[in-house]
């Protein structure tokens, strides 16, 4: 038996855990959201809700306003399942929701 091949085969795992662990950190780095990203997309959400109301009944309106409640609710669910807790799971639900807004600004 070779047992040259163990120690090339343990120095793989590690490689693949690091590389692993650098994909997702960048991935993570990639997707990061802010409050106050989250501000802005609230705000922007604001005023797509007034244009709605004002161009077209109040329906449409309220559809658009409780699909933001809804994804909302569903995300601070998961985050509290997952073990958030107060204020912690309700901003980070909040930045889930409305942390788009980082993307729509410079």
């Amino acid at each position: 038996m070779d047992h040259r091949s163990e120690p090339d085969a343990e120095a793989s795992k590690i490689q693949y855990k690091q590389d692993l662990h650098a994909d997702r950190k960048a991935v993570r780095e990639a997707l990061r959201a802010s409050v106050f990203g989250a501000h802005i997309g609230l705000g922007a959400t604001i005023i797509a809700l007034v244009v709605i109301v004002s161009l077209s009944v109040p329906f449409y309106a309220l559809v658009v306003a409780g699909s933001f409640v809804a994804w909302f609710l569903l995300a601070l669910t998961v985050i509290v399942i997952g073990g958030g807790r107060g204020m912690d799971a309700f901003r980070r639900a909040y930045v889930a929701t409305f942390g788009w807004g980082d993307f729509i600004t410079p």
